[in-house]
């Protein structure tokens, strides 16, 4: 080959990159012709980091929050992301009239387009109609009585969770441990338990099937998945072209294989669990047990209430439908309280002062109720609480929300109308991180959330499982599974920073909030 064909052809290449790059990174001018102010990527980071994901998504978000934010008043920014317009919302009330007050105008998050039917089936991607009908069905198996029912498996996943790591630490040299494997387990053993009817084994077995198919979902969050995520919501026939898929299949078949065992042993040999399969089987024959009075509706519950719910019909369970809901159940509850659990435990390794209130919190419910954990005392440690609210308001696990506007809406006391099918971003992440809103954001305070300071703040300055009708169904689950673990924890280890500790924190660029080289802290009994 001769050298001008060579210099030919990396021209060639250099022009059609440059194009390439130039149609992904236009469409700059939408924002600003509608008269709304607007930030580009590239003001903040540069695009070689940015497309590459070098940057978490929680920084670029973050920075692109503060940008917009230093001019006064401002109610919504916008930004791109290859040339697609996506709406900032950076006032308050306005996240409140989106989550809830003017939802009908945005029932719909940002929508995936899955080459398996089978995600289509899945609650989080469902939309309109069918959304409200299948939410309707489900709400009554995470009411707070049902969550009761479920508490005994939380309290034997932890306590198995707690011989796991004293088994660990008596093998350790240094006493120091990685805790994200461990907190997954949890995680994996409740819904393991609560989801499919059966024992993941996983702390007896590191090499059991459901640890060896967890741990595959959870690698496919990945740079990967971003890329597989971008090409499916902007380039959606192309991705069903070519069955791009998200998550590892032969992971999600052996769920809907144990699934199904589970629903078949149940329906022919009239086996019955206190678990959320079993309460899914219940709401598919519609007998489920109507909300007690210990269910009354509470500000949470009323938020999260269709304003339309006379039109709204009980979607009819199938099985198909019911195995989704509990794969989807995995693929959300995972990672969400495996976070709670690691970002906790780091936290009151590093503030000791924290970590001793809380065990003196602890020690005294539980001397009263002969050193167990029991539903009533877990659900009533304020403090406990408020280590939690703050943890997730520090590493929320979805660090923004989505919505897609599906009617044209006029901003209250404002000119500007969001039109049908704008993309709307509320930025959890950075929201939480405001020092207008949360003084001194990157000091782990748990004071932030005694009654005082939460009566204080804006009810919608505090979303780690979003607000309103769509926001997360499971989110007392994940809560008392989380308080729980936290609690078998505390009263059972005095954690410390150790020499493998980030301090302070390094995290991946995986999309969601994870520590870079694991979690690695030192552990001592406390027995």
């Amino acid at each position: 080959m001769s050298l001008w064909v060579l210099a030919l052809i990396v021209i060639v290449i250099i022009l059609l990159s440059y194009l390439i790059f130039k149609f992904i990174d236009g469409n700059r001018d939408f924002w600003t012709k509608q008269g709304v102010p607007y930030v580009h990527g590239n003001q903040i980071f540069n695009n070689w980091n940015r497309y590459t994901f070098r940057i978490p998504f929680h920084e670029l978000d973050n920075q692109m929050y503060k940008f917009l934010k230093k001019e006064p008043d401002i109610k919504i920014g916008g930004t791109t992301l290859f040339r697609h317009p996506m709406l900032f919302i950076l006032d308050l009330e306005l996240v409140k009239n989106i989550l809830v007050k003017d939802f009908d105008h945005f029932i719909n998050r940002r929508g995936i387009e899955f080459s398996d039917p089978k995600f289509e089936l899945m609650l989080f991607n469902m939309i309109n109609q069918d959304w409200k009908d299948l939410r309707v069905t489900m709400t009554p198996t995470f009411t707070t009585s049902k969550i009761r029912r479920m508490f005994g498996v939380f309290v034997e996943s932890g306590e198995k969770l707690v011989n796991f790591l004293q088994s660990k630490l008596k093998k350790s040299l240094d006493s120091e441990l990685e805790l994200r494997g461990p907190c997954g387990r949890y995680t994996m053993d409740v819904i393991a338990s609560t989801a499919f009817g059966v024992d993941s084994k996983n702390f007896e077995n590191e090499n059991s099937l459901f640890t060896v198919n967890g741990l595959r979902l959870q690698d496919s969050i990945s740079k990967t998945i971003m890329i597989k995520l971008i090409i499916m919501i902007l380039l959606p026939k192309i991705a069903k072209y070519f069955k791009i898929r998200l998550f590892n299949m032969d992971a999600i078949n052996f769920l809907e294989s144990v699934v199904k065992d589970s629903i078949r042993r149940r329906k022919e040999l009239g086996e019955k669990r206190n678990d959320f399969l079993q309460l899914l089987l219940e709401a598919q024959d519609e007998t489920i047990e109507k909300s007690s009075l210990e269910d009354a509706l509470d500000q949470y519950d009323k938020d999260v209430e269709l304003e339309d719910s006379k039109n709204v019909q009980k979607m009819k369970l199938t099985d198909d439908l019911l195995i989704a809901q509990c794969n989807i159940f995995f693929i959300a509850g995972f990672d969400t309280t495996e976070s709670l659990l690691m970002w906790a435990s780091y936290e009151l390794a590093l503030n000791p002062d924290v970590q001793e209130k809380l065990y003196k919190e602890l020690l005294l419910a539980t001397n009263g109720s002969k050193g167990e954990l029991t539903y009533d005392n877990v659900n009533n440690l304020e403090y406990l609480d408020m280590v939690v609210s703050e943890t997730l308001r520090k590493y929320p696990a979805a660090v923004r929300l989505e919505r897609k506007c599906n009617k044209d809406y006029k901003i209250p006391n404002d000119d500007y109308v969001i039109t049908k099918d704008t993309h709307i971003i509320v930025p959890t992440y950075a929201i939480h991180h405001d020092p207008a809103i949360y003084p001194d954001p990157d000091k782990f305070d748990p004071e932030r959330f005694n009654t005082d300071n939460k009566a204080s703040r804006h009810p919608y300055a505090y979303l780690p499982f979003g607000l309103g009708p769509r926001s997360c169904i499971a989110m007392r689950f994940a809560l008392m599974e989380g308080k729980v673990a936290v609690a078998h924890l505390v009263l059972n280890f005095k954690f410390s920073p150790g020499a493998k500790t980030n301090i302070p924190m390094k995290y991946t660029n995986k999309g969601v909030l994870k520590p870079e080289n694991g979690m690695w802290l030192k552990l001592e009994s406390r027995n």
